[in-house]
């Protein structure tokens, strides 16, 4: 889950966090089932369903191809498509269900090409909650 393997620990026992590695991407909050998960200002981390985490979504026409966000995704959700033609290739989110909404991608872009967006289906109430655990990131 962490992508960063900033995690260490023996399943149903206890888990470390390494805040020298983490980078407070909230991935592990979202996914915890037993709200162990704090954030730096001591709040616990709101459970939220994998089916309404954020999701990379690239702006094409700000896309300039640099790979930035392909190469930082450690899960590998992102791929470029029309590689063979530089002048066209852009980055794309083709693995959507491997994604940890961990922001890394987005942080990566200095075009500002790429953006982390809940579902379009996700109800209100759902989509706010993700923006205050992405505020808090």
């Amino acid at each position: 889950m962490c992508p960063v393997t900033a995690i260490t620990g023996v399943k149903k026992e206890f888990y470390f966090i390494d805040p020298k590695i983490c980078i407070d991407c909230g991935a592990c909050g979202r996914a915890c089932p037993y709200d162990a998960i704090f954030d730096t200002y001591g709040n616990a981390a709101e459970k939220v369903r994998r089916t309404e985490w954020a999701r990379p979504v690239v702006q094409e026409e700000i896309c300039s191809g640099c790979r930035y966000c392909v190469d930082s995704c450690p899960f590998e959700c992102l791929s470029m498509l029309d590689e063979d033609k530089p002048w066209m290739a852009v980055a794309s989110l083709t693995n959507p269900k491997a994604c940890v909404s961990c922001y890394l991608c987005e942080a990566s872009c200095d075009k500002g090409a790429i953006v982390l967006q809940p579902p379009k289906d996700v109800k209100p109430a759902a989509a706010a909650r993700f923006q205050k655990t992405a505020s808090a990131s």
